[in-house]
Order: C-alpha cells, then sequence, then structure tokens
C-alpha cells in the first residue's frame, strides 16, 4: 500500500500522474490511497480504478489539519504510519506529512528548485530537472531518483500514415495561451511557411490570456491557414486527424501531452525544454520520433514542419514515436520504477 497527497484540484500534470501512478501501482498488485481536496477535477476518474481509495476533504480543511500535523486526524496519520511509501505532490506540505511516515518522497513536477531542500527522497520527472538540483545542492544527502510518467500502450504495430495533398497537411498543437508555451514563436513559423507559399493547415487547441494577441497577429499577417480552436475535450481525436504535432514551449518539465501525440502516430516538433530532451535525447532525435529545435527559433520551427512535409520522412519518425514511447514511457516501465523505489 502506497499513500499520495497533493492540494492541487486543477487538472494537469499532478493530476494526469495520479492516474497514471495508480495504472501502473494496479499492474503490481499494489493498494494506492490518495489524500486530496473534495472537489478536485480527477476524482471520479480516480475512483473508478480498482486499486483505489480516496480520502477527501474540502481544501481549506485539509490545509489547516496538514497545518496542525494531522493532529486531530488520528485515521490519516495511522494511513501515513501504515504505509509503504507516501508521495508528497507539493512541497509545501511535505513537513506535515514526513514525520508521520518513514518512507516519503516528494516528486517534483515543476523542475524548479523551490522546496527542496530537506531529508526526505526526491523524484524528479527528467534528468535535467534532477542535474539542476545536484548542481544547486551538492551537499544535500537526501536520495533522488528520475521516475518518467507512464503512458497506456498498445503495441499494435506499425503506422501507417494517410496520404495527404499538401493542403491537407496538418499541424497540430495545444496548451495554455501563456507567455512560457512560445505560440507567438508558432505563429510566427506559420508566416514564415506561408510567406514561402507552401500550403498547410495550423489547428492550435487551448486558451489563455495571450489569445487577443495570438489573433491579432493571425489577423494581422492574413494566417488563413491558422484556426485558434480552443479547448477540446478530447485531444485524442484530434490527434488522429492531423499529420505533426508541435510544441514550440520555453519551458516544459515533462510534456505529458507529446506523449499522447506520439502514441497517436505524431511525429513531434519540440523545443528543447526538459521534457523534449528526456523525450527525445540530445542527440539523433529523429531515431525517437521527434525534431529538435532551440527555444524561440521560429526559423528553425519552420524549417522542421517543412522538413515532415515529406510523407516518408514523416511515415518514419511516426513509427519511431509510436515505439519511443512503447519501449521507454509504458506504464510498465512505470510499475516497475515505483515497485524498485518502495521495495529499497
Amino acid at each position: 500500500m502506497i499513500t499520495s497527497l497533493t492540494l492541487d484540484y486543477k487538472l494537469g500534470g499532478i493530476a494526469s500522474s495520479l492516474v497514471s501512478y495508480s495504472k501502473a501501482l494496479n499492474l503490481k498488485g499494489i493498494k494506492h490511497h490518495i489524500i486530496l481536496p473534495n472537489n478536485a477535477a480527477i476524482i471520479d476518474a480516480l475512483a473508478s480504478l480498482p486499486n483505489v481509495t480516496i480520502h477527501s476533504l474540502p481544501k481549506l480543511s485539509l490545509k489547516l489539519h496538514l497545518g496542525l500535523q494531522l493532529t486531530f486526524k488520528p485515521n490519516i496519520r495511522k494511513l501515513l504510519k501504515d504505509s509503504k511509501l507516501v508521495l508528497v505532490h507539493n512541497a509545501k506540505i511535505l513537513a506535515s506529512v514526513s514525520k508521520h511516515t518513514s518512507k516519503c518522497a516528494l516528486i517534483n513536477h515543476s523542475g524548479k528548485l523551490r522546496g527542496l531542500k530537506h531529508s526526505s527522497m526526491n523524484i524528479f520527472i527528467t534528468q535535467a530537472g534532477m542535474a539542476r538540483f545536484q548542481q544547486a545542492y551538492p551537499s544535500l544527502s537526501s536520495a533522488s531518483y528520475v521516475i518518467n510518467h507512464g503512458f497506456e500502450v498498445s503495441h499494435d504495430g506499425s503506422i501507417e500514415l494517410i496520404e495527404r495533398t499538401q493542403e491537407d497537411f496538418t499541424i497540430i498543437a495545444a496548451g495554455r495561451f501563456v507567455p512560457k508555451k512560445g505560440f507567438i514563436d508558432l505563429l510566427k513559423a506559420a508566416k514564415i511557411l506561408t510567406d514561402k507559399g507552401l500550403k498547410f493547415k495550423m489547428k492550435i487547441f487551448g486558451d489563455g490570456e495571450l489569445k487577443q494577441s495570438l489573433e491579432s497577429f493571425i489577423n494581422e499577417y492574413n494566417l488563413d491557414q491558422v484556426t485558434l480552436m480552443g479547448w477540446s475535450d478530447n485531444l485524442k481525436d484530434e490527434f488522429l486527424k492531423g499529420d505533426i504535432f508541435c510544441i514550440p514551449s520555453h519551458q516544459e518539465p515533462f510534456g505529458l501531452i507529446i506523449g499522447e501525440a506520439m502514441l497517436a502516430g505524431l511525429p513531434v516538433v519540440s523545443t528543447k525544454t526538459d521534457g523534449g530532451l528526456e523525450i527525445f535525447g540530445e542527440e539523433n532525435a529523429e531515431s525517437k520520433g521527434g525534431i529538435l529545435v532551440e527555444i524561440e527559433s521560429p526559423d528553425k520551427i519552420a524549417e522542421a514542419i517543412e522538413k515532415l512535409m515529406d510523407q516518408e520522412k514523416r511515415t518514419i519518425l511516426a513509427n519511431n514515436a509510436k515505439n519511443n514511447i512503447e519501449t521507454n514511457f509504458s506504464l510498465e516501465k512505470l510499475a516497475l520504477s515505483l515497485s524498485t523505489l518502495i521495495d529499497e
């Protein structure tokens, strides 16, 4: 039995990890208790999993009890004590939790260094995140591990892409419209391709504070081939309608959406963020299904997209992408990493 705790209630990386960790632990027959706010958007999805037990409280109440060191929650204290491993998903609650368990780990979802000076274990989701930590705090004795996210994979053979005319070639992108996601760079790349007379469709799913400025750029340069689609309830279906996935982020801790696109058979153009480098490596990214470009480099993004307009090249990278996720980022591999950590 292991226990996870979070104060997070929105959909996102933490919510997704709770689901993937639960599914991975179920492969090993391990029960997963999860303590979280009662308005967490992911509760129903977690409750449907056979090995999950939910312990929910109003967020303010949960924060209060954690602030009081769980003095008035003996049932939670016992749960933590009886767990073989406790996973904490928010640094600010680590101190309140770690004193009640013999084995505790903080999962660093963001790749940032705040809240990492402690004696519990640290779990990073990329090698780059752990390297920054070790460089910043070389004298800390806390054990550190890299455990990547895991994906449900099908192992259903190679991909045969539908042959497209150039006009039907579709670029998919998705994310929050905020500066760090780099969508203005993608629009600049679209302008470069348009100015060269290339035909394509670009669908950008998402919303956020920069929506108006992105729309203004599209209108100013008559980028009729680009559409801001809003959020989609089922990006997996949208991936199946696309030809490549592009992620122009300036910061990306891992990029779950990259793996989902790859499993759908999309080659990826990614900037050299922590997530891009973790999935595709420092060298020969194409063998793993992607093309890596420098951050804030619209010209290189455009160059990579144009390269993938070639059907033969795209088919090779699509199969490399799917194989990469199935081989290196499966739930089975996540299950092995977690069970090894529990047994250490």
